[in-house]
């Protein structure tokens, strides 16, 4: 027999011992006893129900088991089936001494086990330091109190004992006192255990996201309900240790744990039914992302396929050593936390993108053993769409810090010329001018006529000067701003400027001086076209500066902005040339 058929018997085995422990359930333990040693022996309607809730659970379990992701919890429904009919065969009077005597251990383990099966849902693994902590408490108490009962209670000494007064196979020395405050500790126990359930799901249901809540609560609300049934009937007992089926609050609790239970084995059906669907549609991921979805598109699929819109992607560039996104855009570096959870896709032994999604939804072993080779591959193609995007962006950074370094170098020249030659320039003129009047005063007219064409000179390298200083960077740009240099602009133009809404907002200085050159080159090829007017208009439209500009002469020429387009897109904004008109928009967030 090889490893696999021996794995598949070994899987097998588990269901069908819940079957088997059913059909003895269902045969050998009915015996409407008198007096009654049992809730089933009561009615009809407690024996249904009685029946429901075990069967239901050593159903529920076997499906569970079956599934490879819920497989613990599988196993954790089948021996909470199996504790559940502990009073039952107790309770058995035909029975053997030996199962009587197992039977009696069983209820404090059956608590134990639900709690167990409630805080591992949905992965069968408890997650955080403190839950495990708590599990073990609960197993620890229960196993002290069944083991306890064992060896020092005798059934026919316990005032309190209904289901079996006679029978106790592992007794070893009878000892009253110790059996009672087992009892009393057990009681104040399950009352904790069953306040600490409910408090436990209510935390869970609250933080859980609505589409992991949707997963959770078929388990964890009937398992809170349990919880309250079983705090409730140990403080019915404390109340009045003389337990009886037939009497208040007993029968009504009794009908309250049952449907409790049912509905616990119905929830965790439930939810292996969505994981089985869960995992069929990440299953057919790997076809999906085999068949090459659109670039950009491949978070949506994987939050389509896992059901979790939170669900995010990673992607990691190895030569620059960062994460970033589907864009491009840098990322922080995702981790897990709360229920979230990280799976790597890795490809060729190399790490390619990470996947942070909802735990309770699907875990990282099924999400990464379920994308085969082909959906790697389309993985790796996102990544590099994501690193082209990347360096597109760094390079359009690159080119923005260009030209803001380029505008402020034209502005250091342009303060320079105005600082330093220009009042040379002013000193000179002033002293020519001192010259001319001391030399017409002697009357040398030679010397004066001399003076007078070098003053000229000197005013005309001064305007020029202006206009070279001007032209480099317009200096009521950086002090007035945007709408005071355009106004000028339309006053200075050699054709009418009609001006129609301009933004009085100020703007970075590469906006600012993208804006105005882009207005001052179209003015000026109007001029050229042989247009006599044209109309100008600036205005925020978003995140972006609108400049148009209208002139009624001939088709301006397209070459003529190449330079203003590229200082456009160097920022990320766009030019278009249509004709007599002009339209540019610039990013100005």
């Amino acid at each position: 027999m090889d490893e696999a058929t021996l794995r598949r018997l070994a899987i097998l085995a588990v269901p069908a011992l819940a079957l088997a422990y059913a059909v003895a359930v269902v045969v050998l333990r009915h015996n409407a006893a008198q007096p009654l040693t049992t809730y089933a022996d009561a009615s009809g309607a407690k024996h249904a129900a009685d029946l429901g809730a075990g069967l239901g659970l050593l159903a529920a379990g076997a499906i569970a088991w079956l599934e490879p992701r819920t497989r613990r919890l599988g196993l954790l429904a089948v021996l909470a089936g199996i504790a559940w009919f502990g009073p039952d065969w107790e309770g058995w009077k035909p029975g053997a001494s030996w199962v009587r005597s197992l039977g009696a251990l069983a209820p404090p383990i059956f608590l134990a086990l639900v709690f167990h099966l409630v805080l591992a849902s949905p992965t069968g693994r408890v997650a955080g330091r403190w839950a495990r902590a708590a599990v073990l408490a609960a197993y620890a108490v229960a196993v002290t109190v069944a083991v306890g009962n064992a060896l020092f209670r005798d059934p026919f000494l316990d005032p309190y004992s209904w289901h079996n007064s006679l029978d106790n196979t592992f007794l070893v020395h009878a000892d009253q006192s110790v059996a009672g405050r087992l009892r009393d500790v057990w009681l104040r126990a399950a009352i904790a255990v069953g306040a600490l359930l409910i408090a436990i799901v209510a935390s869970r249901l609250v933080s859980a996201r609505p589409p992991a809540r949707r997963m959770l609560w078929p388990v964890l609300v009937p398992g809170a309900l349990v919880g309250a049934a079983e705090a409730a009937y140990a403080a019915a007992l404390i109340h009045n240790p003389f337990e009886s089926p037939s009497v208040e609050p007993f029968s009504s609790l009794f009908f309250a744990l049952s449907l409790s239970v049912l509905l616990l084995a119905t929830g965790l059906a439930v939810t292996v039914l969505r994981t089985r669907r869960r995992r069929a549609v990440v299953s057919r991921l790997a076809a999906d992302l085999g068949a090459a979805p659109p670039l950009g598109r491949l978070r949506e699929t994987l939050a389509s396929a896992v059901g979790d819109p939170t669900l995010d992607v990673a992607y990691w560039l190895p030569a620059s050593r960062r994460f970033v996104d589907s864009t491009g855009a840098p990322t922080d570096p995702p981790a897990a936390g709360g229920r979230r959870t990280v799976t790597a896709i890795v490809r060729g032994g190399e790490p390619v993108a990470l996947v942070v999604h909802d735990a309770a939804l699907v875990g990282a072993q099924d999400l990464q053993r379920e994308i085969g080779s082909a959906a790697r591959l389309a993985v790796e193609n996102e990544r590099l769409q994501a690193e082209v995007l990347a360096q597109l962006d760094d390079l359009q950074a690159s080119r923005a810090r260009i030209v803001e370094t380029g505008d402020a170098e034209r502005r250091r020249l342009e303060r320079d010329l105005h600082d330093g030659a220009q009042q040379r320039l002013l000193a000179v003129s002033y002293d020519v001018r001192l010259a001319r009047a001391a030399a017409e005063a002697e009357g040398d007219e030679d010397v004066a006529e001399l003076l007078t064409v070098a003053g000229v000179e000197a005013q005309t390298a001064l305007g020029e000067l202006r206009e070279l200083a001007h032209g480099i960077y317009p200096a009521i740009l950086g002090e007035a701003g945007l709408a005071a240099a355009v106004a000028g602009l339309a006053d200075e133009a050699a054709i009418p400027v009609e001006l129609g809404e301009v933004t009085s907002e100020r703007f970075s200085a590469a906006v600012e001086t993208a804006t105005y050159l882009t207005a001052r080159a179209a003015v000026e090829e109007a001029a050229q076209a042989g247009a006599s007017f044209a109309s100008l208009e600036l205005r925020q439209v978003g995140d972006r500066l609108l400049v148009a500009v209208e002139q009624d002469g001939d088709a301006l020429p397209t070459d003529a902005f190449v330079h203003v387009a590229d200082r456009i897109g160097a920022l990320g904004g766009s030019l278009e040339v249509d004709g007599g008109s002009i339209r540019g928009e610039i990013p100005c967030a």
